[in-house]
Parts: structure tokens; C-alpha cells; sequence
């Protein structure tokens, strides 16, 4: 609660809880040692955008030491958030073990392509998913210019109407059981391989790390699955309107102060502003945020916490 929170250890008492870690601070440490047995490939391959961008997001706060020793200390403090904790990491497990588990994601690691591949083609596959459906049709793919981008159109004629020869040569290369006619990621990624790149595992699939040119050529300026002015869930704009009022706060003297007040609190603090630096980390919380009510009413309350605190 938030008069338990404000009764945190200050002064020698924080550095004595420091030299003997709890239990409870073991258990998250654990956690967090079985999720980075998890490559970003794994993540990659996982179907539903809500998990994936949690899980991405979780990547990159687990290799911030700020963000992690704010989580740590939330953890080990507040109970609710620490129920919350345990059920949001079971279910991301859960969520992994499935994606591995399936026929099309063995496909893909049988390629043998890297870690860095399956990133890239992820960020290409979200670009050409106009809709954010979570499936490429062959209409996405001949608006998206892909193919035309990679030499596979020099000869064709199609002026990007009606029925195009590279378009439907792409889109039959996976004998698909779905009758949609639309390809799901680790299809795409396998079609890309044979077709693109001549089964050659040696040639990063587009590009590797160096992907971002051809995803931004792809977006033309849009937003990887915009799909117009849907209205915005009144938790995002609340979500959103937290966010521009915690950046007013990042400056030297808020620090100085949280550390006078409460050294614990301001802990939570400083990793707040380090989260507040890393895109994937925003997301992350704001799909909890939206997605999951007793984060919604803990995040509320560590809002509140700290204004109060940086103010």
C-alpha cells in the first residue's frame, strides 16, 4: 500500500537489507535467469503482436541494470505488483514454449539462419503487414514493393495491377493448409529463404542488422501496422498522458531529491527514467497497462508514488 511503501528502508538500513539478498529478491533473480535463456529469435517467432512486444520489451529492461533494480525493488516490496509479476511471466514462458513447439518454427530453425536474420525479416514482415493482422497477403505484398526492391520484378509488366507473376510465385512457394491465400511469419521467412536467397543460408535475409533502410523505404512514411485513426483505448491515452508528465520530471534536481527523501523509492525512480529512454520497454508497459487490471491499478499507484516523490 502506499503507507507501507512510504515506511521503506532509508539510510544504513538499505545498505544492510543490500548485503543479504531476500528470498523474494532470489526468486526474481531467477526469473529473470530462465527468461534470458530465450533468444530474440524466439521472441521473433512468437504469433500474437501483444506478447511479442512484451517480450521484446522485457528483453530490453532485463539488460538495463537501472530498470531492473527499479522492477526488483517493486518486486520485492509491493505484493500485488509481485502477484502480478509471477502470473505476467508464466504467461509469457507459456507463450514461448507453445511458439517453439510448433511444425512452422522448427521449419525455420532447420534453415539454420541466425539470430540477426529472423530479427530483420520480423521488422520487413510487420512493414509489409499494413493491416497489423499478424498474416501478409499477396495484395499487401505487391503494395509494399518488396519484391520490387529486391530485383525480383525487372521483367514484369503487371504495373502493380491485376495478377502479378512474382507476387504469386512468392505466395505458392509454402504449401499452405490455410485457405486464406495469406502467409503467416515463419511462412514469409521460409519463402524468403528459397526464393530470395536461393536456400543460401550464408546471405543475411535482408540484410541483417542492416535492415532498417529497406523497412523504412517499405513504410513510406506510415507506422508499421497503422491502420488509419482507429480511437485510442481511453487506458492508452491515460497510459500516454503519465508518459508526458514523468519525462517533465527527468532532470538532476528530481534525482537529488528522491535520494534525500526516500534512497529505496529513488531507486524506482532512476530506473523509471532509464525505462522512460528505451521504446520497447514504454510498449511493454503500456500493454500491461491496457491489457492486465491489477497492473493498471499498480501502475496508477507507483505513478502516484513517484510525482509525489520526484515533486
Amino acid at each position: 500500500t502506499l503507507k507501507d511503501l512510504h515506511r521503506l528502508p532509508t539510510g544504513t538500513a538499505l545498505h544492510a537489507e543490500a548485503a543479504t539478498e531476500s528470498k523474494i529478491g532470489r526468486r526474481f533473480e531467477n526469473m529473470l535467469t530462465d527468461f534470458r535463456e530465450h533468444s530474440l529469435a524466439d521472441i521473433n517467432l512468437v504469433t500474437s503482436p501483444r506478447f511479442r512486444g512484451l517480450l521484446t520489451g522485457t528483453s530490453v529492461a532485463i539488460n538495463d541494470e537501472k530498470v531492473t533494480l527499479a522492477f526488483k525493488v517493486l518486486y520485492e516490496d509491493l505484493g500485488p505488483v509481485r502477484v502480478a509479476g509471477d502470473l505476467i511471466f508464466s504467461k509469457l514462458e507459456r507463450e514461448l514454449v507453445k511458439s517453439k513447439a510448433t511444425n512452422l518454427n522448427e521449419n525455420v530453425r532447420a534453415l539454420g539462419r541466425e539470430d540477426s536474420c529472423i530479427e530483420a525479416t520480423r521488422k520487413i514482415f510487420d512493414a509489409v503487414d499494413a493491416d497489423a493482422s499478424g498474416t501478409v497477403s499477396s495484395q499487401e505484398l505487391l503494395d509494399s514493393d518488396l519484391l520490387r526492391s529486391l530485383g525480383q520484378c525487372a521483367d514484369c509488366t503487371c504495373e502493380k495491377k491485376g495478377t502479378c507473376k512474382s507476387v504469386g510465385k512468392f505466395m505458392d512457394e509454402i504449401d499452405k493448409t490455410h485457405p486464406e491465400g495469406e502467409l503467416h511469419f515463419a511462412e514469409f521467412l521460409v519463402a524468403a529463404h528459397h526464393l530470395l536467397y536461393d536456400g543460401d543460408a550464408s546471405v543475411s535475409l535482408f540484410g541483417g542488422e542492416d535492415a532498417e533502410e529497406l523497412v523504412d523505404e517499405l513504410l513510406n512514411g506510415r507506422e508499421p501496422g497503422e491502420i488509419g485513426d482507429k480511437k485510442a483505448d481511453k487506458y492508452s491515452k491515460r497510459f500516454d498522458g503519465m508518459c508526458v508528465e514523468f519525462d517533465s520530471w527527468d532532470s538532476e534536481d528530481s534525482s537529488t531529491k528522491a535520494e534525500e527523501r526516500n534512497p529505496r523509492l529513488a531507486l524506482v525512480l532512476e530506473g523509471c527514467f532509464a525505462g522512460a529512454k528505451q521504446p520497447q520497454v514504454v510498449e511493454a508497459l503500456k500493454i500491461l497497462y491496457m491489457d492486465f487490471l491489477p497492473l493498471r491499478m499498480a501502475g496508477d499507484l507507483i505513478f502516484k508514488l513517484m510525482r509525489k516523490l520526484a515533486n
